[in-house]
């Protein structure tokens, strides 16, 4: 071997051949001989230095880099068949082409707080009504040639409740038919009216009569249609 005498790193010639000649069988190989050079007496004395330690240290370094990278990516293989379809697999094939595909970075994350079932919405609870009136005819209103009819009209708070019925009461008689929603139709002659409606239960109990109001109904008669003040007599020439 031959290198630089100094505590260098070690040169190209550190592994140079020196020569061969014969020695007694007993004292080597048969038929050569090599000699130790000076200048690998200074290889020698390098790698028992610090700095060969040091030189080792960053070589192990890089190639610990390099296999974490490694690790980072998968190799698979590309080939493209007969039909043209483009097919992937971890293992070769004739013809395949490799190539490196970057592993997915993963994260795991803390897991949620338990949350508390939600609860189910609970029913409303009814408790009464807070407004049961009559909206049309309003009080003391004059109704006039509707044909004898008049639509009565309504209003409840909450909502009509399902088993309860609505029912107006014309001059003190319960019509014979639930309102359908909030309104009926009423058959009424000429003349002063009081009207009243009234939320019953299932059983036909009373839960809730509103304030009676009066109304006027007018109907004009065909034969004595109204008549205009009376005009004087023409005066003859």
């Amino acid at each position: 071997m031959a290198l630089p005498a100094t505590a260098g790193a070690p040169s190209a010639r550190a592994f140079q051949y020196v020569t061969r000649c014969a020695l007694p069988r007993d004292s080597g190989p048969p038929g050569a001989w090599f000699f130790v050079t000076p200048e690998a007496t200074g290889y020698a004395r390098f790698m028992h230095s610090g700095r060969s330690l040091l030189v080792s240290l960053c070589l192990a370094a890089t190639l610990g880099g390099i296999g974490v990278a490694a690790r980072a990516e998968t190799t698979l293989y590309k080939w493209v068949d007969q039909d043209g379809i483009t097919h992937y697999s971890d293992r070769p094939a004739p013809g395949a082409e490799q190539v490196q595909i970057q592993n997915p970075q993963t994260y795991k994350g803390a897991r949620p707080a338990a949350q508390a079932p939600r609860a189910r919405n609970a029913k409303t609870v009814f408790k009464g009504y807070t407004r049961v009136e009559i909206t049309y005819p309003a009080d003391g209103e004059t109704i006039a040639n509707t044909g004898g009819t008049v639509a009565a009209v309504a209003a409840v708070e909450p909502a009509v409740q399902a088993g309860h019925q609505l029912w107006f009461t014309l001059d003190g008689t319960r019509q014979t038919d639930p309102a359908q929603g909030l309104t009926a139709t009423l058959q009424v002659e000429r003349g002063t009216h009081s009207l009243e409606v009234t939320i019953t239960d299932q059983s036909g109990h009373d839960i809730l009569s509103s304030a009676p109001v009066s109304f006027i109904y007018r109907q004009n008669a065909a034969a004595s249609p109204p008549r205009g003040p009376l005009l004087p007599p023409l005066k003859k020439p």
